[in-house]
């Protein structure tokens, strides 16, 4: 079965996409995208997990009560909707091998989620990626993206080493072209 028939046939959901080394786009350049919903019918939505704003929620909401909401950080999402401020949590549960995703919650459920479990790690998201019916399997095919598992080893890199630590464990290949400067004239 060739690449581009698996990409249409399966969904890419608590998976994420890393950006090509080569891609242009200044939206998506360097990026690293959880995917909470794909379907080639649907289209695609996710947030971009590697753009730390380097503000806490408290700074854009006055109205947030408790601690861990005015502190949750805070991370540019993607191009769609830059207004809007999205909340999700994710866990790992390494005894059962398994991602838990939590997308577009309130606040009272990063909350309950917190505090029963505070392993789970909570982030709001300023705007958010979204792909039509189909453009998702388009640049996937293209080779503008990687799809991968959500490592469990996310956690220990800094945002900004993400995209390279992902590309280096999914697709070695792209972690060399990673390299290379974006003007060759600097080589």
């Amino acid at each position: 079965m060739e690449r581009d028939d698996r990409v249409k046939r399966r969904s890419l959901a608590g998976c994420v996409i890393a950006a090509h080394p080569a891609m242009a786009d200044s939206n998506f350049e360097k990026t690293v995208v959880l995917l909470s919903a794909h379907s080639a019918r649907d289209g695609a939505l996710g947030v971009i997990i590697n753009r730390p704003t380097g503000h806490s929620l408290g700074a854009l909401r006055e109205d947030l009560e408790t601690p861990l909401m005015q502190n949750l950080p805070v991370y540019h999402g993607g191009p769609v909707s830059p207004n809007q401020i999205l909340l999700a949590a994710w866990k790992w549960n390494l005894a059962e091998q398994n991602f838990r995703l939590f997308f577009g919650v309130e606040p009272d459920v990063i909350e309950r989620l917190v505090a029963e479990d505070p392993t789970i790690e909570a982030r709001a998201f300023v705007g958010h990626a979204g792909w039509s019916a189909g453009q998702l399997e388009i640049e996937l095919a293209r080779y503008d993206w990687t799809p991968g598992p959500f490592l469990q080893s996310f956690g220990k890199h800094a945002p900004q080493t993400l995209w390279r630590f992902f590309l280096d464990e999914v697709r070695p290949e792209w972690g060399l072209l990673a390299d290379f400067p974006d003007d060759p004239s600097f080589n």
